[in-house]
């Protein structure tokens, strides 16, 4: 038979660190951090006794990273369906699902990371004869959303910037190579 170790006091305290959970009644923005869409759902932050309150699109990427939690939250009686908020829209949700290579503007393009916006960036796979490359971003439709030129040596430096200002989930296992020298456990 297993026993709780904890005193009563800590057992008081962790009950007590329930998380609020359902729709938001004030629209700020979403609390991914990058994010400059209003937040519609709270939910259970996984790591510790908390909560945040995320947009359409990371309620719907929490949902897919977290389906333990998720089909706790959606067993709740009392907690409306969260289902109705997560709104992937034409953004990715996982890296996986950004292809490797793509073409934009017969252009072959590599796959450098996801976005915390939900779209993909990549950069051409070969500079040009002046050593320029060009960063684009695409949604799910493969569309060109956002695009930049630079020279190939500050390709890093631009990755590293892109990371702190407009945010990154996750980075390819490749490009994390080429930034890190080989690390491959480095956090986006």
């Amino acid at each position: 038979m297993a026993t709780d170790e904890r005193s009563g006091g800590q057992q008081r305290i962790v009950s007590n660190l329930r998380p609020d959970v359902g729709p938001v009644d004030k629209h700020a923005l979403c609390e991914t951090g990058h994010c400059d869409r209003k937040q519609r759902y709270r939910v259970p932050w996984p790591q510790f006794g908390s909560d945040v309150a995320l947009c359409d699109f990371h309620l719907a990427r929490y949902r897919h990273i977290n389906p333990e939690i998720w089909g706790r939250i959606r067993a709740l009686d009392d907690v409306e369906d969260p289902d109705r908020y997560a709104v992937i829209g034409n953004r990715f949700l996982t890296l996986d699902e950004v292809p490797e290579e793509i073409a934009v503007d017969g252009e072959k393009m590599r796959r450098v990371a996801l976005c915390v916006d939900g779209w993909a960036l990549f950069d051409s796979a070969e500079p040009d004869d002046d050593g320029t490359v060009r960063f684009v971003t695409v949604n799910r439709g493969l569309e060109p959303r956002e695009s930049i030129e630079i020279h190939r040596s500050s390709g890093g430096e631009f990755v590293d910037w892109f990371r702190q200002h407009e945010g990154i989930h996750e980075l390819d296992p490749e490009a994390r190579r080429a930034l890190h020298g080989g690390e491959t456990d480095v956090e986006a």
